[in-house]
C-alpha cells in the first residue's frame, strides 16, 4: 500500500496566530525604527488585516508587518488536538507537508524551531501562496487549512480539504470542504 500523504496549514490550524496578533503585547521600541505615532498606526493597520497597498514591493508598512508576523509565529500557541492529531498521523505512516503561506526565506529557522519545540513531526516544509494547485501538482489528496479560497477551490481539483470552524469567518459558499471543531473528526474522515 502507497504511503498516504496529507498537508497541513500552520497558522490559525494548527496555532492561534490571529489571536495571538490581536492581543499580544506588542508595545512600541524604537528598535522598528519608527516613530511612535507610526508605529501604533501599523500596529492598528496590521490587527485590522489591512494589506499594503503600494506597488513597491516592500515598503516600510510590509517589513513592520513582517517583524510582527515573525513574533507571532514564535508566541502562538500550538492546538493541543491538532498536535495530537500530527503524531496520530506519523504513528500511522502518512507523509506529512507543512504548507504555509509564510515567507520561509526568512521565517524557516523559526518555524522548525516552533515545530520542534511543540513536539510536532513533520517530514516536509513548503512554502505555497495557491496551496490547491501545490496539492495537485505533488499528488496530495488531503489539505488540512483555514483559508477561504482553498476551502471553496478544492474539491473541483481533486483535493480533500478539512478547516477549522471559526467564528470570524464569513459564511462560505456552498462546497465539499469539511468543517471540523475538533481533530478528532479530521482522524475518522481520512482513516479510511
Amino acid at each position: 500500500m502507497p504511503q498516504r500523504t496529507i498537508a497541513v496549514d500552520l497558522d490559525d490550524t494548527l496555532n492561534n496566530f490571529t489571536e495571538t496578533l490581536h492581543t499580544g503585547d506588542f508595545g512600541f521600541d524604537a528598535a522598528y525604527g519608527l516613530p511612535e505615532q507610526a508605529f501604533a498606526g501599523y500596529m492598528e493597520r496590521l490587527r485590522n488585516g489591512s494589506m499594503d497597498v503600494d506597488d513597491l514591493l516592500s515598503t516600510e508598512y510590509s517589513f513592520f508587518r513582517y517583524k510582527i508576523h515573525l513574533r507571532c509565529y514564535g508566541l502562538a500557541r500550538a492546538r493541543a488536538d491538532g498536535v495530537d492529531f500530527m503524531r496520530w498521523l506519523e504513528a500511522a505512516g502518512w507523509r506529512i507537508v507543512i504548507c504555509t503561506h509564510r515567507d520561509l526565506r526568512r521565517a524557516n529557522a523559526c518555524t522548525r524551531r516552533w515545530l520542534t519545540d511543540n513536539g510536532i513531526p513533520f517530514d516536509h516544509l513548503f512554502m505555497a501562496w495557491n496551496k490547491i494547485v501545490f496539492c495537485r501538482a505533488w499528488g496530495i489528496r488531503h489539505l488540512v487549512d483555514d483559508d477561504a479560497f482553498n476551502i471553496a477551490h478544492g474539491e473541483p481539483y481533486g483535493v480533500n480539504v478539512y478547516y477549522p470552524i471559526m467564528e470570524r469567518r464569513r459564511p462560505l459558499e456552498a462546497n465539499r470542504a469539511r468543517g471540523f471543531s475538533s481533530f478528532e473528526e479530521v482522524k475518522q474522515w481520512i482513516a479510511g
